[in-house]
């Protein structure tokens, strides 16, 4: 062991999943395990009381859970290294972590090797994701919805004519324009606000705060 060793807290409910990263964790030369916690409120005490390197963190926990607990430590102590150790793959729990302030996301179905990897990049600066998270989150953003293009004001106000049940040839009238460039301005609005057909496009202009 070093002067400096990297001093680790194990957060987890499970008695035999803290004793199996402890087992990992003390084959690993400068890695020291100091203490584990059953719940998020014995680690934020933990946590004060021993001022570890790095805190390993589940996200379900009873009391105080992970997320909870990651963004009150992130506040408390900008220093600790924070690393979610969990089985929820969702997205929103890996992008909740991270904007938690946590500096890794690992399943834990991790191999030894990656776990010891992570804590070192994160212990040096970094920030870690396994192929595993990074897939996941990859996919998720893939499959947000595309951002909206913006209505030119003409189209705005062809939406709210569309909007009040009016007919191309009424809001030709209206608006003292051709037919022709009231249906180019409906199917333009129409894709623009991604709408399948007119009782969709009345939906989401009013979801969209577009008709006030």
């Amino acid at each position: 062991m070093t002067e400096n060793p990297i001093r680790i807290i194990i957060a987890d409910d499970h008695p035999l999943v803290r004793d199996g990263l402890k087992t990992v964790l003390h084959k690993i030369p400068d890695f020291q395990v100091i203490a584990e916690a059953e719940d998020g409120l014995q680690l934020m005490k933990l946590i004060d009381q021993l001022h570890p390197t790095l805190a390993l963190v589940d996200i379900s926990m009873p009391h105080l859970n992970g997320l909870e607990a990651l963004k009150k430590l992130s506040g408390l102590y900008p220093n600790l290294k924070l690393i979610v150790l969990t089985m929820h793959e969702e997205p929103e729990y890996i992008l909740k972590s991270m904007n938690s302030g946590a500096h890794a996301y690992l399943l834990k179905n991790v191999e030894p090797q990656e776990l010891q990897k992570a804590i070192m990049t994160v212990v040096n600066g970094g920030k870690y994701y396994t192929q595993t998270v990074a897939g996941i989150i990859m996919d998720s953003l893939s499959k947000t919805e595309p951002e909206q293009e913006a209505l030119t004001p003409r189209e705005l106000e062809v939406l709210k004519l569309i909007c009040h049940g009016m007919s191309n040839n009424q809001i030709a009238s209206e608006l003292f324009i051709s037919i022709r460039t009231v249906e180019k301005h409906r199917v333009n609005v129409l894709k623009k606000m991604q709408a399948v057909n007119t009782a969709d496009l009345v939906r989401k202009a009013i979801d969209k705060g577009l008709l006030e």
